[in-house]
């Protein structure tokens, strides 16, 4: 085999190995969204467009200011989390995933005008997480939906 034929499998492996990075929104972008999932089944999202991707919309059932502090401390008890940069309206942080330690990105965005919340959980690495994306938006969900924060998944 070819040195060039080696390499291109190299490259070719990393590359269907690899995520996506997510950066953090800054405040004052004008685009408030979460963007995309990349094609790889390892990330679920609100603003999801496939069926792989998406989940169910959380719709607030208090106000914005009486449910940011119960939302901000529900993402912090997420098994592994750690906030890594936050504003009003907005979380970006990191988790961990519990076997292999994998990291992840754990989105939470207001739209206020909606009165709900935009959630995106996305693995950094990997062509599957096995779900783990999925799991952990539903468990924030159903942590939400027993302090009553937001309503219910099929109210």
């Amino acid at each position: 085999m070819t040195q060039f034929i080696k390499r291109a499998i190299v490259l070719g492996l990393t590359a269907s190995l690899c995520g996506c990075i997510i950066f953090p929104l800054k405040q004052a972008d004008s685009d408030r969204s979460l963007r995309w999932c990349p094609p790889l089944p390892n990330c679920a999202s609100t603003e999801g467009v496939t069926f792989v991707h998406s989940i169910q919309p959380y719709e607030l059932n208090m106000p914005l200011a009486q449910a940011w502090p119960l939302i901000r401390e529900t993402v912090s008890n997420l098994q592994g989390t750690t906030i890594e940069h936050e504003y009003p309206g907005y979380i970006y942080a990191k988790t961990y995933t519990r076997v292999f330690h994998f990291l992840d990105y754990f989105e939470v965005l207001m739209v206020p005008e909606q009165n709900r919340l935009n959630v995106r959980s996305s693995s950094l690495l990997g062509i599957t997480d096995f779900f783990a994306n999925y799991i952990r938006t539903e468990n924030f969900r159903q942590s939400l939906e027993e302090q009553g924060v937001i309503k219910k998944k099929n109210d």
